[in-house]
């Protein structure tokens, strides 16, 4: 997300996820040290309620928690209509959970981590599998990118209560304007870092 100072950058990047989460949330989303105004650094955004990468409760029947973790940077952006300074995600981590701590699905990206698995993958939970099923919580499971947004409108869809009548408008527009903004191809074959 542009911006003509690191805050203004920052500023353009939280507020939409911010709106997002308010959709099936009441929490923070917060920065680390250094996380608003630090260029060319990897940076840590996660939500809270008490402490670092909490998971946050959201309402409905099913009883569902969300935990969500990026790791972002402020770069300069010679684009005219993106700059002069944006925020780059660098990669993420959203678990939807039962409240019983049972997982339902994990969205992960964390290109030149521990894992071999480099590329943007979702975990099925031990929620949604069985004992003898083909597929199981360590497979990685090719997806391409995925929004914040978009795991918002899994919650929801799979039984989260949303906060707001008009939930699908406020995610379909924050999200649209962070895919104005990305620089990352939508095919997963080309995933690279930029």
């Amino acid at each position: 997300m542009p911006g003509r100072t690191p805050y203004e950058a920052y500023r353009a990047f939280v507020t939409p996820l911010a709106k997002a989460l308010a959709c099936v949330a009441i929490a923070k989303i917060q920065a680390s040290a250094g996380g608003m105004s630090v260029m060319h650094r990897d940076h840590h955004l996660y939500l809270t309620r008490q402490g670092y990468g909490d998971y946050v409760r959201l309402k409905g029947e099913r009883g569902f928690e969300l935990r969500a973790r990026m790791v972002y940077r402020l770069i300069e952006d010679p684009r005219p209509t993106h700059g002069p300074i944006r925020v780059t995600t660098r990669a993420y981590d959203y678990s939807l959970r039962l409240t019983t701590g049972e997982a339902v699905v994990d969205y992960h990206w964390h290109p030149g981590g521990g894992s071999h698995e480099e590329l943007p993958h979702l975990h099925l939970g031990s929620a949604q599998l069985r004992q003898d099923g083909v597929i199981g919580n360590k497979h990685h499971l090719p997806t391409g990118r995925i929004t914040f947004e978009g795991v918002i409108r899994t919650a929801i869809e799979l039984g989260a209560t949303p906060l707001h009548d008009d939930w699908f408008e406020r995610l379909r527009d924050t999200e649209d304007l962070h895919i104005r903004h990305r620089s990352w191809s939508a095919d997963p074959s080309r995933e690279i870092l930029r």
